[in-house]
């Protein structure tokens, strides 16, 4: 199977877990952002063009599914991608707790730029504290899941190939 095909299933099982079984599991009235975190995932794992490209067709399905204006999260999501895919190879060291962290901070910051995004084109969104709050618990939330959806984003994203090879010098 294919790096492509790989992503295209990770996708619609994101879009189909999202909209059903994560949209009724809600805290606080903040539910997992299954597909930001598939496009973060993707630019960190895939590089910024596969992450780029990833993250805009699981910002059209987002935008499919939460009624909000076609294109909206497409416009959001494949500069997310390709922020963390640049950050990420400006990691000193990363740990689980740094990168549940980033994790965290990318999902508030990609809830933000969604709703500054969707002011520019008119929807209203929630005030400035009930923002904060929402963009706080819905990057908690995320991060919370995103060790299992890492692991299958990975192996999405690389097409199977192990993370590092290293190279060993025969016997001869």
């Amino acid at each position: 199977m294919t790096p492509r095909l790989r992503v295209l299933l990770v996708l619609v099982t994101a879009v189909a877990l999202e909209g059903t079984l994560l949209d009724e599991l809600r805290v606080g009235g903040v539910s997992v952002e299954l597909l930001l975190l598939v496009s973060i995932l993707t630019g960190y794992h895939g590089g910024p063009e596969r992450g780029a490209i990833a993250a805009f067709f699981a910002g059209l399905l987002h935008d499919s599914i939460v009624g909000a204006p076609l294109g909206l999260h497409a416009l959001v999501y494949p500069p997310m991608a390709v922020a963390v895919s640049s950050l990420e190879l400006r990691m000193l060291r990363s740990t689980p707790v740094t990168d549940g962290l980033a994790v965290l901070a990318a999902v508030a910051a990609g809830q933000g730029l969604a709703s500054a995004v969707g002011m520019l084109f008119g929807v209203l969104g929630p005030s400035t504290e009930e923002f904060v709050r929402q963009a706080i618990l819905a990057g908690i939330l995320t991060a919370v899941v995103s060790a299992p959806v890492n692991r299958v984003v990975r192996w999405a994203a690389t097409g199977g190939l192990p993370g590092t090879i290293e190279l060993r010098r025969g016997d001869a």
